[in-house]
């Protein structure tokens, strides 16, 4: 566990034992509570807590206190940290993220890692379908309904839902997610994103494969099979995400292009609307 988020889950400990009742941790806090994919440069230093109207909210040093109306939350207890339910703390988020980042986390809500374990999500499509119901009238809604119609289930990590969205934003084909990848009946990868029909594969890779040589050489030999089999893989880094226009736009752009040059015309562009 990250130390600045270990350090933050001990503050939470140290406020749930003074056992102040109705104070439920929200917002941020909350998030991390959920392992939500929260981005670092929003990872809170207060605790946010918050209450249920016509209670009074907390007045402490360190902490940022909010009044809820109870109508309509969901309040749940996570190792022994009562919060706010993540669909509601993903409602709560929506006017301090912008749209890429909702989706990050609406697609972990949805997804948890039923691809690689089976379990599923005890949360669907339909729970957050309601928090945007409840959470109509709040600040920044407008990303939260942009946000719910780009969820999907089947992301495996926010680098994975922000380059779909990327991807799907500069007008190119969505990518399907995790896909399975078979040659002569037998699975040979599960790629991150995927174009099935154009035998393109989209391969983020984090530094942790640049530094572990084990992933390195399974990188290599995923790519070598899924050459064999007549896929074309594309890998990726956080660099290839940065910046106003990422470097993976074009650079997927170009490869689904040279897998079917019929695929894009000259009337086809990139909205900037």
């Amino acid at each position: 566990m990250d130390a600045d988020l270990s350090d933050h889950i001990e503050m939470c400990r140290a406020y749930a034992a003074q056992r102040r009742v109705g104070h439920y941790f929200s917002h941020e806090t909350a998030a991390l509570i959920h392992r939500l994919p929260l981005p670092v440069h929003r990872h809170p230093r207060l605790l946010h807590v918050a209450v249920f109207a016509p209670r009074k909210p907390p007045q402490m040093r360190g902490v940022a206190s909010h009044e809820l109306q109870a109508v309509g939350h969901r309040v749940v207890t996570i190792d022994g940290l009562p919060c706010v339910a993540p669909e509601d703390v993903w409602a709560q988020l929506s006017g301090r993220l912008d749209v890429p980042d909702l989706v990050a986390i609406g697609d972990f809500i949805i997804t948890g890692d039923e691809p690689y374990s089976g379990e599923a999500s005890p949360l669907g499509p339909a729970d957050l379908e309601r928090a945007v119901r409840h959470h109509g009238r709040r600040r920044g809604v407008r990303n939260l309904r942009l946000a719910l119609d780009l969820v999907r289930f089947g992301s495996l990590s926010p680098q994975e839902s922000l380059l779909r969205v990327e991807l799907v934003g500069a007008g190119l084909p969505e990518p399907e997610l995790n896909f399975r990848v078979k040659h002569d009946g037998r699975l040979i990868a599960m790629v991150d994103l995927a174009y099935p029909e154009r035998r393109l594969a989209i391969e983020y890779l984090g530094d942790h494969h640049r530094t572990d040589s084990d992933l390195y050489r399974a990188d290599i030999h995923r790519r070598e099979r899924l050459a064999s089999a007549g896929w074309n893989t594309v890998f990726l880094t956080a660099a290839d995400l940065a910046g106003p226009v990422p470097r993976a736009v074009p650079l997927i752009r170009a490869a689904l292009k040279r897998s079917s040059p019929d695929l894009f015309t000259p009337e086809i562009g990139v909205s900037h609307e």
